[in-house]
């Protein structure tokens, strides 16, 4: 595997148990008139063709991102810094800059979907106790008085689970009647052929054992419209567009078959054999997704936080050498933990809510549109950071010496399915062999992360082309964030509300 590289140098689906299910600590109007303005993301372009094939590019551009994204930054009305992105903005946001926007709306412009000006509907945000009765000025500031230590001041936000930098709440919020459309209406196809952008060839590889007289199938591989040509050295070939392959699909060990739409491919052989089979096609992917106006654009960023409460027990703590993946990935590609320890707020990025309660941060997942296909990042904490994953990291402020980290820039690497998995967010069997993109893929759709994990390769490789919320969770099918539901519902009561 590629990954053992990285190693040598130095997911799928969020499957986590809510366990803040029973609290809300998201950033309040308050925290954000101390807050500000959220800090800005400045993309950077990136050679894609070069990070998909460059393990070395691939780390050195996912750590130039971190350093951006853990940069301190001073707030608007608190002395001391946070990072950059604990003052980006959340799912409570969201909804109070559209629900300012929509209202200040005509019935007519209500009725019609007529835009709103999203940038302006931000700069507003962090004014938005102004307007508030009851939160008179010695109010705010007893409010502030409260934030002494580094740990309270890194609490003013609460501990959001998932945050968007400015670029990608924008276009969020301004997308606001298709999020809605989306909601409502059914889910686009997994393969369109229709609306797709330049093409980019794949070459694809698998390596099948195949038992005397067995049939495996393989695929679906997305093809565009160009021919796709399918070989083995191993076996036989049965190959097929559209449905799984019979037996009169049968080509030998090389054959050509019309692309434009699913491919499947099957190998059999009369005695055992070890079979390497390569895919060749043009990968062709929706340019418009269904649920936003356009692809999100350059400067949106997510974030995946994993809060865990510090209650006296230690952290569990794993073991990312390389014979420990070898064993950990050879298995069941589970995350088991090898070890615990108790990190003090020196040590782990830690903070106090105003209600007293201290969380500490042991994973960040990161995904940023610089790619079409987004760059896929994600941190960890480590006992031993300066090992394997954290071999290259490069000097980054206070805790964040002490994260190690993987990334992905697209579903195969040199051919083969791509892995980037993080120990504290992927739980569950088959969980610690995923990479991030192969989950998100499936963004806005119904299904849970058990029915992508049972999928090829642990749901890694690519086995849709219309992703209709560009890769985001957050749109539908969150599971929590649902921001398309703060959507409907305010659509919902002034349409009934509006005189028609």
């Amino acid at each position: 595997m590629r990954w053992l590289a990285l190693i040598a140098l130095a997911g799928c689906g969020d499957n986590v148990t809510d366990k803040l299910a029973a609290c809300s600590f998201e950033a309040t109007v308050q925290d954000r008139k101390a807050i500000g303005e959220a800090a800005p993301y400045v993309p950077d372009v990136f050679d894609e063709a070069q990070l998909k094939t460059s393990l070395a590019a691939r780390r050195q551009a996912a750590w130039q991102v971190v350093g951006k994204v853990v940069a301190p930054v001073p707030l608007a009305d608190l002395p001391g810094t946070v990072p950059a992105w604990a003052t980006w903005y959340a799912r409570d946001d969201f909804e109070r800059v559209f629900e300012h926007l929509f209202r200040a709306l005509t019935p007519e412009e209500r009725h019609a979907r007529a835009p709103i000006d999203a940038q302006a509907g931000l700069a507003w945000n962090p004014t938005a106790l102004d307007s508030l009765s009851d939160w008179p000025e010695q109010r705010y500031l007893d409010y502030l008085a409260q934030f002494q230590t580094q740990d309270q001041i890194q609490g003013i936000g609460g501990i959001n689970r998932v945050g968007y930098s400015p670029g990608a709440m924008a276009h969020l919020i301004t997308s606001y009647a298709r999020q809605d459309a989306c909601r409502i209406g059914s889910d686009p196809p997994a393969y369109a052929d229709e609306g797709v952008r330049a093409g980019t060839p794949v070459a694809q590889t698998e390596d099948v054992a195949v038992d005397a007289c067995q049939w495996r199938t393989l695929g679906p591989y997305l093809a565009g419209a160009a021919p796709v040509t399918v070989t083995t050295d191993g076996g036989e070939l049965f190959v097929r567009r559209g449905a799984p392959p019979s037996v009169d699909d049968r080509c030998g060990t090389s054959c050509t078959v019309d692309g434009d739409g699913p491919i499947y491919v099957a190998v059999a052989a009369g005695e055992p054999t070890e079979a390497h089979v390569t895919i060749d096609y043009l990968a062709q992917d929706v340019a418009d997704p269904a649920c936003l106006d356009g692809a999100m654009p350059r400067d949106a960023v997510l974030v995946k936080a994993d809060w865990q409460r510090v209650l006296g027990d230690p952290l569990a703590t794993f073991d990312t050498s390389p014979d420990r993946m070898h064993e950990r990935l050879a298995g069941d590609a589970t995350w088991t933990p090898d070890g615990s320890a108790n990190p003090g707020d020196a040590d782990i990025y830690t903070v106090q809510l105003p209600t007293g309660q201290v969380f500490r941060l042991p994973a960040l997942h990161i995904m940023t549109k610089e790619l079409d296909h987004w760059l896929w990042i994600t941190l960890w904490w480590s006992p031993s950071p300066d090992g394997d994953f954290g071999a290259d990291r490069p000097a980054l402020p206070g805790v964040w010496r002490n994260y190690k980290m993987c990334v992905v820039a697209d579903y195969l690497d040199q051919g083969e399915p791509s892995w980037c998995s993080n120990p504290y967010l992927e739980l569950g069997a088959g969980n610690a062999g995923t990479n991030c993109i192969g989950c998100h893929q499936h963004g806005g759709t119904a299904l849970l992360p058990e029915d992508i994990l049972a999928g090829a390769h642990h749901g890694t490789t690519r086995v849709r082309n219309n992703f209709f919320t560009d890769y985001l969770w957050a749109i539908k099918g969150g599971r929590g964030e649902e921001l398309s539901a703060v959507v409907q519902a305010e659509l919902d009561y002034w349409d009934a509300a509006d005189p028609k």
